[in-house]
Formats: C-alpha cells, structure tokens, sequence
C-alpha cells in the first residue's frame, strides 16, 4: 500500500494497526522463545521466529513510509 494514495486519516489508522500488529509480534516472539527455550525441535523453532521476524520488518517498513508520508505533508 502506497502511503502517498492515502488520505491523513487512513494513515493514521494504518500506523495504528502496523503498531499493535507489531507489538502482537513481538510478544509472540518472547513467547515463543519461552516455550520453546528447552525443545529439541530447533528448527521448528527458528523457522517460526524467522517468520515473525519477517513479518516485523515488514510492517516496520511500512510504519517508516507511513510516517514519512505524513512529515512531508505537514511541511508543505
């Protein structure tokens, strides 16, 4: 989703979806880091927190555009 085709509001609300999606994330991460502290499935686990991992940066990215997006409306 292009940050520039959206009005102020939608990128308002869109930073506060990424934020919690975020924050979801980063609790799932800990979790699973936890839970999964003393298995022996490695693998399982790594793929897992690779894939929030991905998904973070994602949404990271998106946030950095959002926001971005709005700095350079407010300076004109």
């Amino acid at each position: 989703m292009q940050g520039a085709s959206l009005s102020d509001d939608e990128l308002w609300r869109a930073i506060a979806q990424n934020t919690n999606a975020m924050s979801a994330l980063v609790r799932r991460q800990f979790e699973l880091h936890a839970a999964m502290a003393g298995s022996t499935d490695i693998v399982r686990r790594a793929r897992l927190m690779q894939s929030n991992a991905q998904t973070i940066n994602k949404l990271e990215r998106n946030y950095r555009e959002y926001t971005a997006e709005l700095r350079r409306r407010s300076s004109e």
